[in-house]
């Protein structure tokens, strides 16, 4: 009974890729505005995220056989643009575990020194 009262629109399958699809074609017709443009101005007016509003695009256009720029190893993906972080944190780890390694070098001697202490003490 507390539940949520706010009625579901049911629509088609694959109808709102397609809605997309088209009113992005609509605002980037003669070049108006570039793609990410028109992401941003659907994604703020349906509520919807960026990249989901792109996601859908793409599926459509991918499936309508549209000239789109090749995926894959010869374009910078998100991940090759976060190479430059991962090799900063992968320095940072390294000279951690130089330092570490520095540590268990100097314990090492000093509990050396320490056994030799007990010797002579004993």
């Amino acid at each position: 009974m507390g539940g949520r009262t706010a009625t579901k629109v049911v629509t088609k399958r694959g109808s709102i890729g397609q809605q997309i699809f088209e009113q992005v074609e609509q605002l980037t017709a003669e070049g108006a505005m570039n793609r990410l443009a028109a992401f941003k101005q659907l994604a703020a007016a349906s509520g919807r995220q960026v990249g989901t509003v792109a996601a859908n695009y793409y599926r459509v256009a991918r499936r309508r056989g549209a000239a789109l720029q090749p995926r894959g190893p010869g374009k910078a993906s998100a991940g090759r643009r976060g190479s430059g972080r991962i090799l900063a944190t992968l320095r940072v780890l390294e000279r951690l575990l130089q330092q570490q390694e520095e540590e268990i070098a100097r314990l090492r001697k000093e509990n050396a020194r320490f056994a030799q202490l007990r010797r002579l003490l004993r």
